[in-house]
C-alpha cells in the first residue's frame, strides 16, 4: 500500500540530507568507558572532609599535610616571622564528596581567610584568593609532587602552551609584562604515562602543556574569590582517568583510584623563600616582596619551590570509581542506541546490569531519526527515543517499512532538557540565580540575531556590511531589552560578554532538541519573529534564517520554514564571513576569514555542553594574532578564548540534559509557559508564567502529558501546560520491534533484562551505584507496569508478522489522577498488533512517582526517596 508522507515530511528530508554529517557523526558512548556513577552531586556526603590548614586534623588527613605549624609558628600560636601564620592560621577547605567520584563537580567551601582585595581591577592582580587544582602522584609530600598537578594552561594556544605565561593571565598583567616571573621555570608537568613537557624558550617558559591539557581540557580554577565575611564557595570538577587520562585517576593501570585535589592560599605574605637577590617569584616591579613582607599582589605560579605559595597547600585525598565500568571479563555485550538524555542514568545503571544481568549495555547516542531508522532496518535492538516512529520521524528511511513492523514502546526514565548556566557579577563577587527565559528570547538565540553572534573580528565597532541589512539587533542577550525588560540583571552586573554567550550541541540532533524546538513555536510572539516580525523593541530576526520565500531573506533563505515544522537540531545559518572581502582578509588575516562555526564551534554532546557551560567556556575565535604559527606553518592566525575568569564575571548559557546540569551543578533558567497570543511591551512580561526544572515541576508535566493511543508514547501537549509544570519534560522509550529478525532469543532476554533493571533497581532515586541519578523522575506504576510487559513480549513474542497479530497482556491503568493514585490500579488489555497501545482513551503519562517494582513486588519506602525534588542549580557550600 502507497503511503503519503504527512505534510512537512519533505522539509524534514531535506535538512537531513543537508546536515548528513549529522547522519553518521553518532557518538559511541561505550558504559565500560564511562565513569561509573557521576550522579552523586548531593548537598551533603558521608565521605566529605574538612581540613585545617594549622593542623590538628584526623592522622589520616594530617599525614599528606604540610606541618605549617612547625614551618610558620614559634610554638605559641605566634606567627614566626613570614606573616604566613597570620594569614591562613583559622583557614579550614571543605570538600562535600570525596570517595566514589566520577566525573563531575565537587562543592568547595573555604573559611577563615581575609577577603579578597584587588588592588589594581583593571588588571586582575589581588591577594586573598584560593588556586584549585588536581594531581595524581602517589606522595602529596614527595618532592616531586608539584610535577603531577594540571596547571598552568591558561594561555590555551594548542602547541605552544607556556606555563609562565599562563601564570600571567591569572594575575591579568597583560603582555607587556611577560617573562617577569620565572617561578614556573623549573616546574615540569609529568603524565602519569610517564611523559614530560620540555622547557624551550625565553625566561624558563614551558612549552608543550598542551600535548596534555589546555584551557578548554585543564580543571584548574586558578582564582576563586574570598567574599567580606571570610567564606568561598565553589564547585570543582574532578576527573577521572575517563576525562583526562594523563592524570589516570581511578585506573587501577595508571594511577589507581585515589589522587588529590590541592588549595594553594594566596594570602598577602608571600614571594622568595631565601631573603635578598633576585625576586625570582615575583616581580619587584609589579608588588612582590621578600618572603615575610606584605604585597598588594600575589603573582606567578602555585607550584614554584623557590616561592612559599606551593609550602602553604592544603592537600585532600579523592578516590575515584573505576572508570571501566566493573564488570568482568568476558561478559556479554549488548549495544542501545538513542537519545543521549539517558547517558547519565546508563552511566549509574551499569554496575547494577553487570551484577544482576552479566551484561555490559553500551550506548551509541544518535539523532532521534537515525535512531528510528536503524530500529526500522533491523540495524539494531533497541532505540531509546522521545518520539515514535512515524513516516515524518525516521529520517529518509522508507515509510512502507513502518507496515511490517511491530513496535513496542517501553518507558525507561522520564527526565528533560534545560538551557543551563554560570553567570557571576562583573566584580566577581556575587553569583547570579534565578534568570528567566521566554520562547522569543530562545528564539533570538537559536538564530543567532545577536550582534555578537556573527562572525566579526574582536566582535566590537560598527559593521557597515551588516547594518546596511540588518539594522534592529540587540548587540547581546544581556543587553536585549526583552531580557532587561523580564528584571534579568543588566550588563553591568554580568561579565561584558561581546560574543558567543549561547553554546550549543551539534551538528548531531536529539528529539529533545525537536522538543526545544517545538516549545519555541508553541508561543505566538516566538513565532512572530522567527516569521520576520519586530519584537515590540524593534529588534528583528537575522535575515539568514529566513525561508529563501521571504522577501528579507539573505544568502538565499533556509530550504524550509523554521515556523512550519519543528527541527531536531542546532543550526548555524549565518553566512557572515569576517572579514567581509577576501582582499582584506589576504592584506590582513593571510587570507583566512571567520565563519559562524569557526567562530563559535559546537560542543559534541549535551553532556560536554554542560562541561563547557561549567568552565564559562566560550571558545570563541575572533582575536587575530600575528605572531601565532598557524596550521600551514606561518604566523598568523586566529586564537580561541581563554575561559572566563570569575574575578571578571562571567555568562554563559545554553542547552545540556537535566542529569548533567545537576552533576556539575549548574544554575538552570526558568522558563516562560507558552502565550497563543501575542504580548505587546506593556504585559509580555506580566502575562507570563515561568517554571523552573525540579522533580516537581516535571511531575506536573508529566501528568499533563497525554499517551497517544496508537502507540502509548506521552508528549507534552503545551496549550494545556498548567503553572507549574515544566515545558522540556520528556519521558524516554525504549523501542523495540517485536518482529524484527535481529532478536534471537538470547537478544531477546537481554533486553528484557534491561527492561527490568530500568523499571526496577533502577527506579530507585539515589547517588549509589546502579541508582537513579539526580535530573531523573522516577517511573510511576502505570509506566513500570508498560515497561514489565513489553519485557514479557519480549521474552513470550506474538505470533509473527506485522499484521494482524494480536498478544494481550494484563497491565495496571494509569491513575485516574495524581490525587487519588494511593490504591490498587484496575488493569486494562494491552493490545500489540502493530504496537503496545495504552489504550482506547488518552490517559496521563506520568505524575507521582511510583514505587519500584522488583521481581514483581513493589519495593517499600521508595517514596521517601522522593520527598526532596532536586532543583537543578548551583550548589553551594556553607
Amino acid at each position: 500500500m502507497t503511503r503519503t508522507p504527512p505534510p512537512g515530511y519533505a522539509a524534514r528530508a531535506r535538512l537531513l540530507r543537508w546536515a548528513s554529517l549529522a547522519l553518521v557523526a553518532a557518538s559511541t558512548v561505550g558504559l565500560m568507558a564511562l565513569t561509573p556513577p557521576t550522579t552523586a552531586h548531593a548537598e551533603t556526603d558521608d565521605s566529605a572532609v574538612t581540613v585545617k590548614w594549622a593542623g590538628g586534623n584526623d592522622p589520616s588527613l594530617q599525614r599528606f599535610q604540610v606541618d605549617h605549624a612547625r614551618l610558620l609558628s614559634d610554638g605559641n600560636g605566634n606567627d614566626a616571622g613570614s606573616g604566613h601564620w597570620n594569614d591562613f592560621k583559622d583557614l579550614e577547605v571543605s570538600v562535600a564528596k570525596t570517595r566514589g567520584l566520577g566525573d563531575e563537580a565537587v562543592t568547595i567551601t573555604a573559611t577563615g581567610m581575609a577577603g579578597t582585595f584587588q588592588a589594581y581591577p583593571a588588571s586582575g592582580s589581588a591577594n586573598n584568593y584560593l588556586q584549585v587544582f588536581q594531581c595524581w602522584g602517589p606522595d602529596p609530600l614527595a618532592p616531586d609532587f608539584a610535577e603531577t598537578c594540571q596547571f598552568g594552561a591558561w594561555d590555551g594556544q594548542a602547541g605552544n602552551v607556556k606555563a609562565s605565561e599562563a601564570m600571567y593571565q591569572v594575575v591579568g598583567l597583560g603582555a607587556s609584562s611577560r617573562g617577569a616571573f620565572s617561578a614556573h621555570g623549573e616546574t615540569l608537568f609529568r603524565s602519569v604515562t610517564g611523559e614530560v613537557n620540555v622547557p624551550s624558550g625565553v625566561n624558563g617558559n614551558l612549552n608543550g602543556l598542551a600535548t596534555f591539557f589546555d584551557a578548554s581540557t585543564s580543571n584548574e580554577l586558578p582564582f576563586v574569590r574570598i567574599g567580606s565575611n571570610k567564606t568561598a564557595s565553589t564547585e570543582f570538577e574532578v576527573q577521572s582517568a575517563a576525562a583526562q587520562p594523563y592524570l589516570g585517576c581511578g585506573s587501577e593501570r595508571l594511577a589507581g583510584s585515589r589522587c588529590w585535589l590541592v588549595v594553594v592560599p594566596r594570602g598577602t605574605h608571600s614571594g622568595e623563600l631565601a631573603p635578598g637577590g633576585e625576586l625570582a617569584c615575583m616581580g619587584s616591579g609589579y608588588g612582590g616582596k621578600p618572603h615575610g613582607q606584605a604585597t598588594l599582589m600575589q603573582l606567578g605560579s602555585p607550584l614554584g619551590s623557590d616561592c612559599s605559595y606551593w609550602h602553604d597547600r592544603i592537600v585532600v585525598p579523592l578516590d575515584f570509581a573505576d572508570p571501566s565500568g566493573q564488570c568482568a571479563s568476558g561478559s556479554a555485550e549488548v549495544r542501545v542506541v538513542g537519545s543521549e538524555l539517558l547517558a547519565g542514568a546508563m552511566s549509574s545503571w551499569q554496575q547494577g546490569l553487570c551484577s544482576t544481568e552479566s551484561t555490559v549495555y553500551s550506548l551509541t547516542t544518535n539523532s532521534g531519526d537515525l535512531s528510528r531508522s536503524q530500529l526500522l532496518t533491523n540495524q539494531v535492538g533497541v532505540s531509546v527515543v522521545s518520539n515514535p516512529l512515524t513516516p515524518a520521524t525516521i529520517g529518509t528511511v522508507d515509510p512502507a517499512l513502518l507496515e511490517g513492523a511491530d513496535i513496542a514502546y517501553a518507558p525507561v526514565a522520564n527526565t528533560g532538557l534545560v538551557i543551563a548556566y554560570v553567570a557571576g557579577s562583573a566584580d566577581g563577587a556575587t553569583e547570579i540565580t534565578d534568570l528567566k527565559l521566554t520562547p522569543r528570547l530562545l528564539a533570538k538565540a537559536l538564530t543567532q540575531s545577536f550582534k555578537s553572534d556573527v562572525p566579526q573580528p574582536y566582535a566590537t565597532g560598527p559593521q557597515p556590511q551588516i547594518d546596511e541589512y540588518w539594522p534592529h539587533r540587540a548587540q547581546e542577550l544581556q543587553s536585549d531589552p526583552e531580557w532587561l525588560a523580564l528584571n534579568n540583571l543588566p550588563p553591568g552586573r554580568l561579565n561584558s560578554v561581546y560574543s558567543g554567550a549561547f553554546v550549543v550541541v551539534g551538528p548531531q540532533g536529539d528529539d529533545a532538541i525537536e522538543l526545544l524546538w517545538r516549545y519555541v513555536l508553541s508561543d505566538a510572539d516566538a513565532v512572530a519573529f522567527l516569521k520576520g516580525g519586530p519584537d515590540p523593541w524593534g529588534n528583528t530576526i537575522n535575515p539568514y534564517y529566513l525561508p529563501s520565500t521571504h522577501p528579507n531573506a539573505r544568502g538565499g533563505g533556509l530550504e524550509f520554514d523554521l515556523t512550519s515544522d519543528p527541527i531536531d537540531r542546532f543550526l548555524k545559518a549565518d553566512q557572515t564571513l569576517a572579514p567581509a572581502s577576501k582582499e582584506e582578509a589576504e592584506e590582513k588575516y593571510n587570507g583566512r576569514q571567520l565563519d559562524s562555526i569557526t567562530m563559535q564551534p559546537y560542543s559534541g554532546s549535551l553532556d560536554a555542553n554542560a562541561r563547557r557551560i561549567f568552565r564559562s567556556d566560550t571558545r570563541v575565535t575572533n582575536d587575530w594574532d600575528p605572531n601565532k604559527e598557524n596550521s600551514a606553518g606561518e604566523k598568523g592566525a586566529w586564537v580561541t578564548a581563554a575561559p572566563q575568569m570569575a574575578k571578571n564575571g562571567q555568562f554563559v548559557l545554553g542547552p545540556a540534559d537535566a542529569a548533567s546540569a545537576d552533576r556539575f551543578g549548574l544554575d538552570t533558567m526558568q522558563l516562560a509557559l507558552p502565550l497563543s497570543r501575542e504580548t505587546t511591551r506593556d504585559d509580555f512580561a506580566t502575562a507570563r508564567t515561568f517554571v523552573a526544572p525540579t522533580d516537581a515541576t516535571m511531575q506536573a508535566a508529566g501528568a499533563a502529558m497525554a499517551a497517544n493511543p496508537d502507540t502509548g508514547v506521552a508528549q507534552l501537549d503545551f496549550t494545556t501546560l498548567s503553572g507549574d509544570a515544566y515545558p522540556l519534560t520528556t519521558t524516554l522509550y525504549a523501542a523495540v520491534n517485536l518482529s524484527s529478525k535481529r532478536l534471537d532469543a538470547a537478544a531477546r532476554e537481554h533486553f528484557a533484562g534491561f527492561l527490568d533493571y530500568s523499571a526496577g533497581p533502577g527506579n530507585v532515586r539515589g547517588a549509589a551505584p546502579g541508582e537513579l541519578p539526580d535530573g531523573y523522575v522516577p517511573l510511576t506504576e502505570a509506566q513500570i507496569a508498560r515497561t514489565a510487559a513489553v519485557a514479557e513480549l519480549l521474552r513470550n513474542p506474538p505470533a509473527a508478522g506485522g499484521s494482524g497479530a494480536t498478544t494481550t497482556v494484563q497491565v495496571p491503568a494509569p491513575p485516574a489522577s495524581v490525587s487519588t493514585a494511593t490504591g490498587a490500579a484496575p488493569t486494562t488489555a494491552m493490545s500489540t498488533s502493530s504496537s503496545p497501545a495504552a489504550g482506547a482513551e488518552r490517559t496521563a503519562a506520568f505524575g507521582v512517582p511510583a514505587q519500584a517494582v522488583l521481581g514483581g513486588t513493589l519495593v517499600a519506602g521508595l517514596a521517601g526517596a522522593l520527598v526532596s525534588p532536586f532543583l537543578l542549580r548551583r550548589r553551594t557550600g556553607g
